[in-house]
């Protein structure tokens, strides 16, 4: 996309901004992708919220009441019933031996299991979210049943995980809020160096009775084109960084994430050009006002 705009002032001349496209576009790109790994982050965090919160299982040992007893058709009842009149439970599965074996799969790696195994008694309860189950008073309860019943919580598993991706995805928002802090800065060093370099320029357009806006806006469009150039930079960039990482995992080209990551080179770099325009304006009109910050 090219831009062009009738300008009072030399910029392409000035050597003030021969890097200037360069160096907006690699920080657009940072940008992206710092931006890219804290939705990524916060997404991986949300799986597992839905996945792990609100599921419990619950486990009774094999030979808990002495060798090779198990439990009863009788006392599985009573587990079931149990289970299912207690308050905040809304599912109840009872894992079959071919279940915890698939479960197993990967740590046993193709190794036969002995017939005789002794497989505990799992059982996969669905929680409602919205109520506290007691699991003390559950625990207690189940141990009448048969001893040794183990609850085990997957939310305290997903606690530590679930902290550091938090802090990951806000350390991400931290460094993108940074980067763009690092944009306007750069922008307003440029413009003054710029500025400072056409102040013949800006005189003659005040002796004519041009305004202050009038002179913000020239270089409002220009930087305008210039981060837009930038842009493309970074969209190149984003692209060949998605695409490369989806091939890497030997993902679909086309999925889901890939859409939202693309999504966010392109808003990012919207976000970036309209600071940048907001920045290059707002420093020249300091700068007009206050004449002994030019050099």
């Amino acid at each position: 996309m090219a831009l062009s705009f009738q300008y009072d002032f030399n910029f392409k001349k000035d050597k003030t901004n021969k890097f200037v496209t360069v160096i907006l576009g690699f920080l657009i790109y940072c940008m992206s992708i710092t931006f890219m790994s804290g939705v990524f982050t916060y997404g991986l965090t949300d799986n597992w919220d839905r996945s792990l919160k609100g599921q419990l299982t619950i486990e009774f040992p094999a030979h808990s009441e002495g060798v090779n007893s198990n439990l009863t058709e009788k006392q599985l009842d009573q587990v079931f019933h149990l289970l299912q009149e207690t308050n905040g439970v809304l599912k109840v599965r009872r894992l079959k031996d071919a279940d915890i074996l698939k479960i197993l799969g990967p740590w046993l790696d193709n190794t036969a299991v002995p017939d005789d195994f002794p497989f505990p008694v799992l059982f996969d309860v669905e929680l409602d979210r919205k109520v506290k189950v007691d699991l003390l008073d559950l625990t207690s309860k189940l141990s009448k049943v048969s001893q040794g019943v183990r609850i085990h919580n997957h939310a305290n598993w997903y606690a530590p995980i679930e902290k550091i991706s938090k802090g990951l995805f806000g350390f991400s928002v931290l460094l993108s809020v940074l980067i763009l802090i690092t944009v306007c800065s750069t922008v307003i060093y440029i413009v003054k160096k710029t500025l400072s370099n056409h102040k013949d320029v800006v005189k003659i357009l005040q002796l004519i009775g041009a305004r202050d806006k009038y002179i913000a806006t020239q270089f409002k469009k220009y930087y305008f084109s210039v981060s837009l150039k930038g842009t493309w930079i970074s969209l190149i960039l984003s692209m060949m960084t998605i695409f490369g990482i989806t091939r890497l995992i030997e993902a679909p080209w086309i999925n889901l994430d890939n859409i939202r990551y693309l999504g966010i080179s392109f808003c990012v770099p919207i976000l970036v050009i309209m600071v940048v325009m907001i920045t290059s304006q707002s420093t020249v009109l300091y700068f007009l006002k206050n004449e002994d910050w030019l050099e």
